[in-house]
């Protein structure tokens, strides 16, 4: 679905200050200029991408602290073939 707006918009470089619909203009700024704008619907095609990035995560963390307690017996064993 597209939807074309006409909208007054006033910009701080690249940011968004303030945005008005052209029949309720919240503010009077000189600053905010008529824009036409198209806005387009963005459509997932994968709606599991969400449960998959937070199970790689989960998995990555899980190697890290597996990784972690390895180091630790190592550093255990060196230190007790020192002695």
């Amino acid at each position: 679905m597209k939807l074309i707006k006409k909208l007054w918009v006033k910009f701080n470089d690249m940011d968004i200050i303030c945005m008005c619909n052209e029949h309720k203009r919240k503010c009077r700024d000189k600053g905010c200029k008529e824009y036409v704008v198209k806005f387009i619907e963005i459509k997932r095609k994968d709606k599991n991408l969400d449960k998959e990035i937070k199970d790689i995560t989960d998995a990555v963390k899980g190697l890290k602290k597996a990784e972690t307690e390895v180091v630790k017996s190592m550093n255990k064993f060196r230190r007790l073939r020192i002695r």
